[in-house]
């Protein structure tokens, strides 16, 4: 894995023999507010790939070759299930996950993500969808779109500086870490 070009599609399978074979994990980093570092907003959740040696591999070492190579959905919708699996779990918990920008620019990208928050309507509270976009946005009626839907879900959301610069959606409303604002 670490020593394949980015571009290479085996990335897309390794991710998915590793998702098939439950070797796909997460941990947690606390998103604090700036003027109160004490004060945690939500734990964002890093996906974490074990290979079949059993090291453990930063999302650095493989999301931004799925990114590349359009198949960060694949991961999208199992982090998903992870971190509401985690939620159900954990009823005191505040749970993000940042899916890629694939996901909000293409409705059937979207639709695998949106049913399974809606089968867990309960939990979409204490979820924080989190959205960067690495290349502009074609349809910004459509991010808009989708971004309203997980928000009438009930999910919250924190938007990337860099999406609100390369897609305009919406001015920040909160100051925090990350360059992030939520919605």
């Amino acid at each position: 894995m670490l020593d394949l070009d980015l571009l290479d599609e085996r990335h897309v399978s390794i991710v998915q023999e590793a998702i098939a074979e439950d070797r796909i994990g997460f941990i947690v980093q606390s998103i604090h507010t700036v003027d109160d570092p004490g004060n945690v907003l939500y734990n964002e959740c890093l996906p974490r790939l074990t290979d079949q040696d059993g090291i453990e591999h930063a999302d650095a070492l493989f999301v931004p070759a799925l990114e590349a190579l359009g198949a960060a959905p694949v991961l999208d919708r199992h982090m998903i299930k992870l971190v509401l699996n985690a939620l159900e779990s954990d009823p005191g918990s505040v749970l993000g996950y940042s899916l890629s920008g694939d996901n909000v620019s293409d409705a059937a990208n979207w639709a695998p993500i949106r049913d399974q928050i809606a089968a867990r309507s309960q939990l979409a509270p204490r979820l924080v969808l989190m959205f960067t976009a690495i290349r502009p946005v074609a349809d910004t009626a459509l991010v808009v779109a989708l971004l309203a839907e997980a928000r009438d879900l009930g999910c919250r959301i924190a938007i990337d500086d860099h999406l609100l610069r390369t897609a305009f959606i919406c001015a920040p409303t909160s100051k925090h870490r990350c360059s992030t604002t939520i919605m």
